[in-house]
């Protein structure tokens, strides 16, 4: 598989598959892209279950409807423009007028509900050659997988590079390319992505500033049983010199 873009795009686009580098179990990603810019008919789109889902409304509005396990109701939320969400498992969506909306499904995962944004004018944490990232949807436990927001700032030329597993997501505002041994591909907000595991790859910005979201659908980082903010701020109170033989 190479370097993937999609501009026009409603329902399931590619299954990528990958090797999970530190435990060596298969990753299975499906990556789903709904817009009904070029189609205003389109309004309702499914999710189906197999894995918890991760996703990002890079214009316009979704509603999301989460079924809940073992009880007759559904959960509801109302997704606004450069917001992320994460669900358990399946879900359905609503989508406004002129909306594009991308969803990352990690197969097999059981997803950690969450909402959040708009998200920030830059990252919060430091990557490669003066660019920035925060980690919205983190790994619950090490391994799992994660949603990030990278920002690239204007004149960047990136270090080529590539990852272990496959990169899926979506250019959320601003402009530039993504060069690859094919040739250099435009990146405008809207337009989805998809980069194999393996895949060399760098971004570039000219006069304006870049911002995608990425699902990673492993990590090497995040809490275990035995390293996590509870445990590691749990200090045993020491018994008083009276109570030591």
């Amino acid at each position: 598989m190479s370097f993937s873009i999609w501009t026009d795009y409603f329902g399931e686009l590619t299954v990528v598959t990958d090797t999970d580098v530190v435990t060596g179990r298969p990753l299975a990603t499906r990556l789903f892209g709904f817009e009904n810019l070029s189609d205003p008919a389109r309004a309702a789109a499914e999710i189906p279950g197999g894995g918890g889902c991760f996703g990002f409304v890079a214009q316009g509005a979704v509603e999301l409807v989460e079924p809940v396990d073992g009880a007759d109701r559904a959960l509801r939320a109302e997704i606004g423009p450069l917001e992320y969400f994460a669900t358990a498992g399946a879900a359905a969506l609503r989508l406004a007028p002129a909306t594009r909306v991308v969803v990352s499904q990690r197969l097999g995962h059981v997803g950690l509900r969450q909402r959040g944004g708009p998200i920030e004018p830059t990252g919060r944490l430091r990557y490669i050659d003066g660019c920035s990232d925060t980690l919205l949807a983190g790994p619950a436990r090490r391994g799992d997988p994660c949603l990030n927001h990278l920002h690239f700032p204007p004149g960047v030329l990136q270090t080529e590079h590539h990852h272990p597993s496959a990169r899926t997501g979506v250019v959320a505002r601003g402009a530039g390319w993504c060069d690859t041994a094919a040739g250099r591909d435009a990146l405008r907000p809207g337009t989805i992505f998809c980069i194999p595991a393996g895949g060399r790859h760098r971004f570039v910005t000219d006069d304006a500033s870049l911002d995608v979201i990425a699902f990673h659908p492993d990590s090497d980082t995040g809490p275990t049983d035995d390293d996590h903010p509870m445990i590691n701020r749990t200090w045993l109170t020491a018994p008083s010199a009276e109570q030591v033989p």
